[in-house]
């Protein structure tokens, strides 16, 4: 995987803080990402093997590590193995599992977490609903929507 642009944030996952970053550069040392979103600050992806990974900042819980500051590489979310794809708002990031269900977490500000209530920072996942049947997940701005 390969990211550049802005990265004053760690955004592009490549260990440090800098800007701007005009040629892609290879982030970590894992060949076998399947899914990649970028939000405005930060980096999430999935891997072949079912992990959840997160970068850059993570003022807003959008990292969904709980704690912790700018992360400049990518950082493993939680112990899970069943991620499937993932999407990145402007503070704010969804993934689906393999078995259907939805999560979000970060800014909750607008309510695009999607847990029926406006409750700020969600620091982890949390599941949306109790569906198991999310096909699919996009996050905008301050909003999110999903199939």
């Amino acid at each position: 995987m390969y990211c550049w642009g802005k990265n004053t944030s760690g955004q592009i996952g490549i260990g440090s803080v800098d800007s701007p970053r005009t040629s892609p550069a290879f982030v970590g040392s894992a060949s076998f990402w399947k899914s990649i979103a970028t939000g405005s600050v930060h980096t999430c992806a999935t891997r072949t093997d079912g992990t959840l990974w997160c970068w850059g900042s993570r003022a807003s819980g959008q990292l969904g590590n709980g704690t912790g500051a700018v992360q400049t590489s990518p950082i493993r979310i939680g112990t899970g193995a069943t991620w499937d794809t993932v999407a990145a708002g402007d503070l704010h990031t969804c993934a689906t599992r393999t078995d259907g269900t939805l999560w979000c977490w970060g800014k909750n500000a607008s309510g695009q977490v999607g847990i029926g209530s406006v409750v700020t920072p969600q620091t982890t996942p949390i599941q949306v609903g109790t569906s198991a049947g999310w096909k699919a997940v996009a996050a905008g701005g301050n909003e999110t929507c999903a199939t």
